[in-house]
């Protein structure tokens, strides 16, 4: 049998270049040229006092053909001028469009670098639409809601009468109303009060509590807030060192028992007890009844702020506390309870009292017992705070001897169950104009152990909460693992910034950004030459942690009640329109901060 010889097949020939490519760009080159020879005549006519010269981009070509009379290629060569003007006008149209090229392009680098990775986060599959952001979170929807959250106004107010601003998203503002909880993570130097504590304190349409442990919120809005409403300054360390500070006691108002329980409530929470000390919870129970007594017998009998500190200092003169309640307090058992808390064991007693020395150690201090012990007659009156739209700073250090962490609660803590009281008597059991708790770097000054249900409830009651977090596992070491998740979960508006650092804080939020599914194909190839190929379907992060740790300055990822997330541009304050006025105010502030001397009007 012959075997079959099959014929060999050419070689295909190999394609020859393409040059189409070279002959376009090679046209386009000549065409930009003519315009600038043809720009370059009209120059030099209009240098010279001449007309423009007739005819279009073949004659001023033509002009190369005769450099030394380039007039000599254009159809009526007396309406040029000679050789020397004419290139000159050349010379400066092509040195103009070279400059402009340079410009284009170094704008255009600035712009990628700049832009391109936010660009590319915007677009990123699974976030939300910018029509879907806007339907919950654009003007029109905030002003929907107005009669709701602000009794008095109707769905013609302004955003900024019923809401807050959060940022834009491709050139739309959003917003989110007075009745909503904020909570801001970000770590430190990434802009949280630039982008929005300081524009919050600023657009607040009613009082306005702001807490920190730097003066620089104060210093840009002090007089732009005076302008609206009364202004004081709780600052018993004299970290800001301004004159005419703010005096308030916490002995104010203890006469009641439920004052003195709230009181009692915020300064032990600063007393250090955190959740890594043992039996925390009893040890805080025992200091927080021990406090409330301490403080209802200082109220009923007209006691000052000396009194308590020196009660603290030894259980064996808190014996003319249990006398005094004994004789004029109007409850059962409160004298027992400091009497059993004088003469328990010991040891258990001395526990006690170093917590109630450490919650009240700041009256060591002479400014802070001065700042403590308002003359009779100036002491701070929340309710009148709150009707007058006052605006109040509270400035303390965690880490100074003798902090003032507690006192800082205590205050809190004092205003917010007077606004709750105010509202629950006012119509639709809200505050109109709403309070706004601007709580910078609450974490770091003081646990505020009502934090949990001023994000759940306050809204309601027309207190609307930002609080401002460096990271989650802030939140989680100040106020235990449950009271964490209660702030992180009753947020309705929760902002995340680039920068955060634990694993476990970007993967939690990445896992709550939601994941997508995304195609795989695999293709295989065997020996003999045969392939196949196969999808199928996996899920990925809509956002991964590293991407989420490296959101660039001015950014931030919005995730809004049950949106899809978003990722936002924040505004700095400096970008307002009255920053003008801002800065000079800022600059009046710090003179006096340096000085020492009271802020003019």
């Amino acid at each position: 049998m012959t075997p079959r010889v099959s014929a060999a097949r050419p070689a295909a020939a190999a394609p020859g270049p393409d040059l189409t490519g070279w002959l376009l760009g090679a046209l386009g080159a000549l065409l930009g040229l003519a315009v600038l020879i043809r720009a370059g005549a009209w120059v030099s006519c209009v240098l010279t006092g001449r007309p423009g010269p007739d005819g279009g981009l073949l004659p001023a070509l033509a002009s190369l053909g005769h450099p030394v009379d380039p007039a000599a290629g254009w159809p009526a060569p007396w309406q040029l001028p000679g050789p020397v003007a004419y290139w000159a006008g050349v010379g400066l149209v092509l040195l103009v469009a070279i400059g402009l090229g340079m410009l284009g392009w170094r704008t255009h680098r600035q712009m990628v670098g700049r832009w391109a990775e936010t660009n590319r986060l915007r677009h990123l599959p699974g976030t939300a639409h910018p029509t879907e952001v806007r339907r919950v979170a654009g003007s029109r929807a905030v002003r929907a809601r107005a009669a709701v959250v602000r009794p008095s106004m109707d769905a013609k107010a302004k955003p900024r009468q019923v809401g807050y601003r959060l940022g834009s998203m491709r050139g739309h503002d959003l917003w989110c109303t007075v009745e909503d909880s904020v909570l801001l993570v970000g770590p430190p130097r990434m802009g949280k009060g630039l982008h929005l504590v300081v524009p919050w304190v600023l657009d607040a349409p009613g009082p306005v509590v702001t807490t920190s442990t730097r003066p620089d919120t104060l210093a840009v809005t002090l007089r732009a807030r005076r302008r609206t409403g009364p202004v004081a300054i709780f600052d018993p360390q004299r970290l800001a060192g301004l004159t005419g500070g703010l005096a308030w006691s916490p002995i104010r108002g203890c006469e009641s028992p439920h004052t003195a329980m709230v009181r009692a409530r915020g300064l032990a929470a600063g007393a250090g007890l955190g959740k890594s000390v043992t039996d925390a919870d009893f040890w805080g129970g025992q200091t927080e009844t021990t406090l409330r007594c301490l403080l209802h017998a200082a109220a009923l009998d007209g006691r000052r702020t000396i009194d308590l500190y020196r009660w603290s200092l030894n259980p064996v003169l808190a014996e003319d506390a249990i006398s005094i309640l004994n004789r004029s307090s109007p409850v059962e058992g409160w004298a027992d309870a400091l009497d059993m808390a004088v003469h328990t064991d010991p040891r258990t007693r001395d526990s006690i009292w170093l917590a109630v020395r450490q919650a009240l150690a700041a009256l060591a201090d002479p400014d802070v017992l001065a700042a403590l012990d308002p003359k009779p007659g100036t002491e701070f009156d929340p309710a009148e705070f709150l009707a007058d739209s006052g605006t109040l700073y509270l400035l303390a250090s965690s880490v100074a001897a003798g902090s003032c962490a507690p006192l800082i609660a205590a205050f809190v803590e004092d205003i917010t169950e007077t606004a709750r009281t105010v509202a629950a008597r006012a119509p639709s059991a809200r505050l109109d104009p709403p309070l706004l708790l601007a709580l910078d770097e609450i974490a770091n000054l003081t646990p505020l152990p009502s934090l949990p249900s001023l994000m759940s409830e306050g809204g309601g009651s027309g207190i609307t909460t930002l609080a401002v977090l460096q990271s989650l596992a802030q939140a989680r070491n100040r106020w235990g693992e449950h009271a964490a998740d209660t702030i992180w979960d009753a947020a309705t508006v929760k902002v995340v910034l680039g920068g955060l650092g634990k694993y476990r804080d970007l993967d939690d939020v990445a896992r709550l950004l939601g994941e997508i599914d995304e195609l795989v194909e695999t293709r295989t190839s065997g020996r003999s030459g045969e392939r196949s190929s196969s999808t199928s379907v996996r899920s990925m992060p809509v956002m991964p942690p590293a991407v989420l740790r490296t959101l660039p300055f001015g950014t931030g990822v919005l995730l809004l009640r049950q949106t899809k997330p978003a990722v936002i541009d924040l505004h700095p304050w400096t970008t307002r329109r009255d920053t003008t006025v801002l800065r000079a105010d800022q600059a009046v502030v710090e003179h006096a901060t340096a000085t020492g001397t009271q802020v003019p009007a």
